[in-house]
């Protein structure tokens, strides 16, 4: 068929003079190069400005989150994006929800290419401050949990006294990202970067509020508990301890009983006030020794000389004196001891956060046993360690749970999962049956394609006998000598081609052997007919020619 179609085409083609076949040559080519730019130019969306004046840095993230989102897109200037117009609103809203652009924060490169000349003081100082202002929420927005920053800063004017200068202060506005949360750690960070970069200003001059209003530090030096209240930071204390009881009792439970065979809950009360203690213990059993002190004094005399008491006795000459013996004695003793009292001083210091009560309930399915009911509880007494002496309490008790929700979802879920293989069968023998409908179509177009193909090299591959205008005895091969030129003169006189009857090898092989003993005159027809054959139907010359070649490797 397609040797059918180029012959034809070569037919028409050499009939064509040159001017027309250049100019079918130029229509070709232009409809080739011409067809594919209209198809890509029909297809090429219109594009419209999404952004413009964008910094680099929120040009980078809105081409990073277009390329994510495989949105086109095309860049100029390196500060304006443009989109399909019918996806600009779309991308808007995508880029709105990621917090981009981030206002488009300008920092020192505000002075670049900017000329000095003719601006005032006042105008460079506030260009300055906005520099600082963009270079801090740049530095700020490039933390993990940070979102979206806003900074403020107010630097007074300078005094000429020190004490009359008023301090330097300074505003944090943060939008944390989902999932993410601040502590006082990463608070007081900030605070000390912004305090850093500014001239004069200290830390706890620099407020930072999050985006629900939520002071985080209040300027005072003081960071807030990540915006909770003394009271709230406790209670997440108590929340946290009995989420842990709750779960090491939950955990052994399960594994003994099974899963979803008990329910625990705890509530714990923790004692929050400060104390410190200072106690003096005295002990009166046992006593030591401080000081002692021991004085004794002794004295004895057995005679006595005296005289005249007067002037008399005095005098350098002597006198008459008198001579006695009385007995004398003098004695004195003294001891002063002193004793301490045993004494312990010891000074303590309570932290916050005593547990003071404790109390666990537990609700255990379907066991009606008291005795393992008690094994239980005392298995979670120990687990939740709770103290009897303090006020703790506990409570196992076995109830039926309803499990009509469960056993509802669970056959939900089972009939969804058999839909779903319900669907996935039948896309599957659908997709078997397409396969099978294509794999047909295409075995009956090969099929109908070699058919055709068949029927259109009959005419240049049909035998000779089976040319119309013949004898029908040449058809059966009963001809004679002299009936041979005769035959081939009608068959150059009447070259059309009918649907005649094949005609076997044998006959064209006797055809072939008759010839060869005519007489010289009819060698010299048949060389005028089978010359004219030549020009008017070369493929039948050529397929006996053929079959007188087979016939000499025969033989």
């Amino acid at each position: 068929m397609f040797a059918s179609l180029q012959q034809q085409f070569l037919s028409f083609w050499k009939k064509q003079n040159l001017g027309k076949q250049i100019t079918i040559v130029a229509l070709t080519l232009a409809a080739l190069i011409l067809v594919p730019v209209l198809i890509g130019w029909a297809n090429t969306p219109s594009y419209v400005v999404a952004y413009t004046g964008l910094s680099e840095a929120d040009a980078a993230q809105i081409v990073q989150k277009l390329d994510e989102n495989t949105i086109p897109y095309q860049l100029k200037n390196s500060g304006t994006i443009l989109v399909p117009s019918e996806q600009v609103y779309s991308a808007r809203l995508l880029m709105a929800r990621e917090g981009l652009p981030q206002s488009s924060t300008v920092g020192y490169e505000l002075f670049s290419g900017t000329s000095t000349l003719g601006m005032t003081e006042f105008s460079q100082k506030v260009n300055y401050q906005r520099a600082v202002e963009g270079e801090l929420q740049r530095t700020i927005g490039s933390l993990e949990a940070v979102q979206a920053v806003r900074v403020h800063l107010v630097t007074p004017e300078k005094t000429l006294l020190a004490s009359e200068q008023a301090p330097s202060t300074a505003s944090v506005t943060l939008q944390v990202r989902p999932g993410f949360k601040l502590d006082a750690a990463q608070v007081k960070s900030i605070t000390h970067l912004v305090a850093s970069s500014v001239e004069g200003l200290k830390p706890e001059n620099v407020v930072v509020v999050d985006s629900e209003g939520t002071l985080l530090a209040d300027g005072t030096g003081q960071q807030q508990d990540n915006g909770l209240g003394q009271k709230d930071a406790q209670r997440s204390a108590e929340q946290a301890y009995a989420a842990e009881v709750q779960q090491r009792v939950q955990t052994m439970l399960d594994k003994i009983l099974g899963p979803n065979r008990a329910i625990v809950q705890a509530s714990v009360e923790m004692d929050w006030t400060q104390r410190e203690i200072t106690s003096s213990t005295f002990s009166p059993t046992e006593v030591a020794v401080r000081s002692s002190q021991i004085i004794t004094e002794s004295s004895t005399s057995g005679s006595t000389t005296g005289g005249v008491p007067g002037a008399a006795s005095n005098l350098p000459t002597p006198v008459a004196t008198t001579t006695g013996s009385s007995p004398s004695a003098y004695q004195r003793s003294e001891q002063t001891l002193n004793y301490e009292v045993s004494q312990v001083q010891s000074h303590e210091v309570v932290a916050p956060g005593q547990v003071t009560r404790l109390s666990v309930s537990v609700m255990v399915d379907g066991i009606t046993d008291p005795a393992q009911l008690e094994i239980i509880k005392e298995g979670v007494r120990v687990a939740a360690g709770v103290d009897s002496t303090r006020g703790d309490q506990i409570v196992v008790e076995s109830l039926a749970f309803d499990k009509s929700a469960q056993e509802a979802l669970v056959a939900d879920l089972a009939a969804q999962q058999q839909q779903e293989l319900y669907l996935q069968i039948g896309m599957a023998v659908g997709a078997g049956l397409i396969v099978l409908a294509i794999l047909f179509f295409v075995l009956r177009l090969m099929n109908n394609l070699r058919n055709a193909s068949k029927e259109a090299w009959k005419p240049v591959l049909r035998p000779v006998g089976e040319l119309a205008g013949l004898p029908e005895s040449f058809a059966s091969g009963q001809l004679s000598g002299g009936a041979v030129p005769a035959a081939l003169a009608a068959l150059s006189s009447n070259p059309q081609v009918a649907s005649p009857k094949p005609v076997s090898e044998d006959v064209i092989v006797q055809l072939a052997s008759r010839s060869q003993t005519a007489t010289a005159a009819e060698d010299e027809q048949r060389a005028r007919v089978i010359s004219r054959l030549t020009e008017e139907n070369p493929a039948t010359v050529a397929e006996i020619i053929q079959i007188w070649l087979n016939e000499g490797k025969k033989s």
